[in-house]
């Protein structure tokens, strides 16, 4: 027990010398150059063809008539609002009018200014921070210099909020101290889609925030729907509702705009900018929070952990306790619902690229690669081996990602701020190379049925090489910070116990399960991609508690470390993409495939994810159903595990179970 007290402290001691890794603002770090940011467009290649405003699965762009040499032309207009940046038009546009930068700030106080015409596209991007104002006061320096941010995280762009809470960008170096009560809070950040039951909770949070109050909104769901325009679910415009003073465009933005939007919206308030006038659309009342329903009996009081709350994300479990003891925990989802095996029906076999990864923002790489497995059986097609093992890099790049994620809100949960924001910033290094081998930080859509979008460029195994040496370094820190640490042991062991017999009856996979003892992981009993040629061990744990769930993910990135750098040795030379069917046909973007149906199953971060799909020989699937991990683990498994614990280990056993509040409200 005394060297378990002693390594946190040596640990710490070291970290105090290095070198810190916090970047700088404007940004020093480091942007790949195929980073899928703004596009540039050229008019002089552009044919008036439309196939970019064809395949454009979020209607973001529309042709506009133009004349040129006397004749009259079509040149896309892109409205920013809706894009997802998913590249889908810089594809299929024949003759390269429409290419991407990597410039990724997009950042405007009227939404209006995101519309761009063809001559505002044909203009090349430039970073331009503004300069500071003169200060109109003191009082109003001072404000500006302590916004105090309520982060409410509606959905997929809370990912590129975290970072701005790790060491790698710190946002309390602005002044900005993220709080958990919206009574505490002058900045709301609203993060992503926003269906009618979070929008109640957004109002309530907004009216019990101090004046002046600013609300700051990321990515395009909240202005337009974005990619879910068309899910009954959606709040289109959050503006409707609430005041917004300024808009992040992006799906989801990376952090930067964030970074950029924060600076403006210091300088607004260093000039005696105070927010919009204070208006609360409730629609008469129908968007009110309705009332706790729950009974109590004597002496025992109904409380709701969510979904507004800081270890909870987007989620709700209503907790029923006597004293500190939870007697019951009844989950209380629906908060993302957007309907996505719907939606999918409405959109092509390569649209649908786009979306799936949506499913889950804190591993889209595994629906990718389980959706795109579906099509590929389906259609007959088969996959290059150089393919197979760009996408096994990709998809345990991804659990590294989400292991870091999951270890930082794990941490957190139990007093370590530190081991959070050291997790998060290096979890940086990680996105860097997935952003490289992909075009993208979170939704990569690196996949096309047959193979992959692109190969990997020349220096990635170098750099990548690099960086698993960095983070093998780094396991070592975590464990001396964390896995090691007397008191972490003490907050986690025999908390949430989780015994192997009632894992197996519950249908619970992946880490969870294998922490509690069961050997049992897709990637060995149901070999995918290039896992039937590679060597690695499947991480299992012992006594189904907290501390041996995330000593299993701990394991597991070591695992795919060597997994990646094993790929990076024996991967083979060739193409990288086959588009040729069973029929004869050649796959297209716009193209049918075979009837038929098929199911695939990877084991994702979080554990077994299924697609079931099927095909009426059509260009849109006729259906698509998930079976994602999460339902399973956390609707079916956590309430069980939670009665009888005390109300401080709720969200150690939350986050221990890794929860996707997406993947089950899908």
């Amino acid at each position: 027990m005394f060297e378990n007290i002693v390594k946190p402290i040596k640990a710490i001691s070291g970290l105090l010398k290095s070198k810190p890794i916090t970047f700088m603002f404007p940004p020093e770090m480091l942007l790949t150059e195929g980073f899928r940011g703004r596009h540039f467009f050229d008019e002089d290649k552009c044919r008036s063809c439309r196939l970019c405003e064809r395949i454009c699965p979020n209607n973001a762009i529309v042709m506009v008539e133009r004349e040129r040499d006397g004749k009259k032309v079509f040149h896309p207009q892109i409205d920013y609002s809706k894009c997802c940046f998913c590249g889908l038009c810089v594809d299929v546009c024949p003759s390269k009018a429409l290419t991407f930068t990597n410039f990724p700030f997009l950042v405007v106080f009227d939404k209006k200014e995101l519309l761009y015409p063809p001559d505002k596209l044909g203009e090349k991007p430039a970073l331009e921070m503004p300069s500071p104002p003169k200060i109109k006061s003191i009082v109003d320096w001072g404000r500006s210099r302590s916004l105090w941010v309520l982060n409410y995280m509606t959905g997929c762009c809370f990912i590129e909020a975290v970072p701005w809470v790790s060491s790698g960008f710190d946002m309390e170096r602005f002044g900005l101290i993220a709080v958990g009560s919206p009574r505490h809070a002058d900045v709301l950040i609203v993060g992503g889609y926003v269906t009618v039951k979070t929008l109640r909770r957004i109002i309530r949070v907004y009216q019990q925030m101090a004046w002046p109050k600013f609300v700051l909104a990321l990515g395009n769901c909240p202005m337009t729907g974005g990619t879910y325009w068309d899910s009954y679910n959606t709040i289109k415009n959050l503006d409707k509702y609430i005041p917004v003073d300024v808009w992040i465009a992006g799906c989801p933005p990376r952090p930067e705009p964030i970074g950029l939007a924060i600076v403006e919206a210091m300088f607004a308030v260093q000039s005696g900018y105070t927010g919009k006038e204070e208006k609360v659309n409730k629609e008469g009342g129908l968007l009110e929070v309705p009332p706790l329903k729950e009974e109590a009996g004597p002496g025992e009081i109904v409380l709701p952990f969510g979904p507004c709350h800081p270890a909870s994300g987007n989620f709700d479990i209503i907790l029923r306790v006597d004293g500190e003891k939870v007697l019951e925990a009844k989950p209380n989802p629906g908060y993302l619902h957007r309907g996505f095996e719907k939606l999918m029906e409405y959109r092509t076999w390569w649209q649908n690229i786009m979306i799936v990864q949506r499913v889950c923002v804190l591993d889209g790489a595994s629906y990718e690669l389980a959706y795109i497995g579906a099509v590929e059986k389906i259609a007959g097609i088969n996959v290059p081996r150089r393919a197979s093992y760009l996408r096994t890099i990709q998809g345990e790049l991804s659990r590294i990602q989400s292991h870091l994620l999951n270890l930082g809100f794990l941490a957190s949960a139990t007093g370590f701020r530190t081991v959070m924001k050291i997790a998060w910033g290096d979890r940086e290094k990680i996105l860097y190379l997935l952003e490289k081998l992909t075009g993208a930080r979170i939704y990569h859509i690196y996949n096309i049925p047959g193979g992959v979008r692109r190969d990997m460029p020349e220096d990635f195994k170098s750099r990548a090489l690099e960086i698993l040496k960095y983070m093998r370094k780094r396991l070592k820190v975590y464990d001396d910070l964390c896995f090691n640490n007397q008191v972490f042991i003490e907050r986690t062991k025999n908390i949430g116990v989780l015994d192997s017999e009632t894992a197996i009856r519950l249908d619970v996979t992946g880490p969870n399960i294998r922490g509690s003892g069961v050997d049992f992981d897709l990637r060995k009993t149901s070999p995918y991609e290039a896992f039937d040629e590679i060597e690695f061990n499947v991480a299992v744990g012992e006594g189904g508690d907290c501390y041996s769930r995330a000593l299993c993910r701990r394991m597991e990135m070591e695992e795919s470390l060597n997994i990646i750098e094993e790929c990076l040795e024996r991967i083979p030379g060739g193409p990288i993409a086959e588009r040729k069917m069973k029929n004869g046909r050649v796959i297209t973007p716009f193209g049918p495939i075979p009837e038929g149906e098929s199911l695939h199953c990877i084991e994702s971060a979080r554990g077994e994810l299924c697609f079931h799909a099927v095909s009426d020989g059509k260009p849109r699937p006729y259906r698509v159903k998930i079976r994602g991990p999460t339902f399973d683990n956390i609707l079916v498994a956590m309430p069980r595990i939670m009665s009888g614990v005390n109300i401080a280990d709720i969200p150690v056993i939350y986050w221990s179970l890794d929860n996707c509040p997406a993947d089950h409200d899908r």
